[in-house]
């Protein structure tokens, strides 16, 4: 039988890992463009939590590209790592961005499961006045009606979503999407919004050359509002881990 210490290392480890995914599920990435300079931050919005580099921000795998759409055009643009965020300079007025980033495979052999595969996307809006097309595996877009968001899933309107909306302060509200897909929020404040939806996938698959048990997806969306009452500002930040 196993000694008293080799239980608890092994309990130890099996904390640990748990602790590393429930962290990475709280997480979202959410993209915020002030005169052309975007940013792709990793962290918690409406706590006001930005991850860094040294730390959180370096365990993506690589810088990931950030596409922006103006009508019909469609352009690349690199970024690179900065203090708590990925930069991007745009080389056009975009209508919308969006990134991806790549999180390397989660080990939960500990667990005896399967590697989950963990895919956060982030999209920022000029306007909720124009309707956007989905092109993620999970999309949260605007449809063009007042404060009324569509949840895609592979292409297909997602049922029973949980959206959630942050405002700058980190106020927050909660919407299910309906039949077709849609959630509809009252925005008060002006200022910048993050909305998030999340989705598991139970099937198995394959991703950076790896097998996964089941696929985590957390996508944002962020636009800003120029009328409404005045916000108070983010709460003070916690510290990045």
């Amino acid at each position: 039988m196993p000694s008293t210490p080799f239980l608890k290392a092994r309990l130890l480890g099996t904390l640990l890992a748990c602790a590393c995914i429930t962290t990475v599920h709280a997480h979202q990435v959410w993209l915020e463009n002030t005169a052309g300079q975007a940013r792709l931050h990793f962290g918690e919005f409406n706590d006001n939590l930005r991850e860094t580099s040294p730390g959180g921000l370096d365990k993506f795998k690589g810088v990931p590209a950030l596409e922006q759409r103006a009508g019909a055009a469609t352009q690349r643009v690199e970024g690179r790592l900065g203090k708590d965020s990925f930069n991007y300079t745009l080389t056009m007025v975009a209508e919308t961005l969006f990134a991806a980033p790549t999180y390397p495979l989660i080990d939960r052999s500990k667990r005896n499961l399967p590697a989950m595969y963990w895919q956060p996307s982030a999209r920022w809006v000029a306007s909720l006045a124009q309707p956007v097309a989905p092109t993620a595996p999970l999309d949260l877009v605007p449809t063009g009606k007042p404060g009324q968001l569509k949840v895609f899933f592979k292409g297909s309107p997602l049922v029973k979503a949980k959206v959630q909306l942050a405002a700058p302060s980190g106020w927050m509200r909660e919407a299910e999407s309906g039949e077709d897909g849609t959630v509809t929020f009252l925005t008060p404040w002006k200022g910048q919004y993050v909305a998030e939806v999340k989705y598991s996938d139970k099937a198995p698959g394959e991703a950076q050359g790896d097998k996964y048990g089941e696929a985590s997806y957390v996508t944002t969306l962020t636009f800003v509002l120029a009328d409404g009452l005045g916000s108070p500002p983010l709460p003070p930040a916690p510290a990045a881990h």
